[in-house]
């Protein structure tokens, strides 16, 4: 077999799933190009480039921002699903031995490293930064009234997604399923124009809706719902692209904010 034929054991996860497909698919998924997962992932496009084609994989430092930027679990990047949890003591008592004594220093380098870093961000309180969260709704499905500067302010985590974010808005409705379900705070960043494939919040007079943007229209994820298409005398305009879901987690306790 040709050198190049053979497939790196390492380049895919315990599911059989290759790393750089995982990244790539999370990335387009997300709107974005590999300069731009580059940036908020603190490496440069060629690392980005490589990690996809499979040259090399993402190193420990850099999984946790990567899969945070994706919206993908750590257990989902490695393919390993939750229910093995009970058994990867076992697991790793089986396989430790088998490496050889200067890669048993690496790993157990590594887990005295992930350890103190547990132990920082217990001491740490988390750092909360304030959002706007628009009182109105954003539409997955028919159409409804939208108004202007109407909400609250929230203190939210701050992170690579909030961070880049101007305005929290509710999704209403199911067009957006499955990877957005009505009643979820979707983060926002405030923007006039997006590219062929992203998500974004898009006004047409009085309604509002949470769409993909394509050049024949406004696409849905759920297939039942038609593309949206307008005419030259329609006020469409984008109120900017999606960056992710708030999860509930992130929202500040009302003992952080005592």
């Amino acid at each position: 077999m040709d050198k190049k034929d053979r497939k790196n054991p390492g380049s895919v996860n315990a599911s059989g799933i290759s790393y750089g497909e995982l990244i790539r698919a999370g990335r387009r998924n997300k709107g974005m190009n590999q300069e731009e997962l580059g940036q908020l992932v603190h490496v440069g496009k060629n690392a980005v480039g490589a990690w996809e084609s499979g040259r090399s994989r993402p190193d420990l430092n850099s999984i946790p921002v990567l899969c945070e930027t994706l919206n993908l679990s750590l257990y989902e990047f490695f393919g390993v699903r939750e229910q093995r949890k009970a058994e990867e003591p076992e697991r790793f008592n089986s396989l430790f031995p088998k490496l050889s004594p200067v890669h048993q220093t690496i790993i157990l380098k590594e887990m005295e490293a992930l350890i103190d870093l547990q132990h920082e961000s217990v001491r740490q309180k988390r750092k909360l930064i304030r959002l706007f969260r628009s009182d109105l709704s954003v539409c997955a499905g028919p159409s409804f009234f939208i108004g202007e500067g109407q909400g609250d302010e929230v203190w939210i985590e701050e992170n690579i997604l909030t961070r880049q974010a101007d305005e929290l808005i509710r999704v209403s409705g199911d067009s957006m399923e499955p990877e957005f379900h009505d009643g979820d705070l979707v983060l926002v960043k405030h923007g006039t124009s997006l590219h062929p494939g992203e998500i974004g919040i898009f006004t047409n007079g009085d309604s509002g809706y949470i769409k993909i943007y394509q050049r024949d229209g406004l696409h849905s994820l759920n297939p039942k719902y038609p593309v949206m298409k307008f005419h030259d005398g329609d006020e469409v305009r984008c109120v900017g692209k999606v960056l992710g879901i708030a999860e509930d987690g992130w929202f500040a306790s009302e003992n952080e904010l005592a």
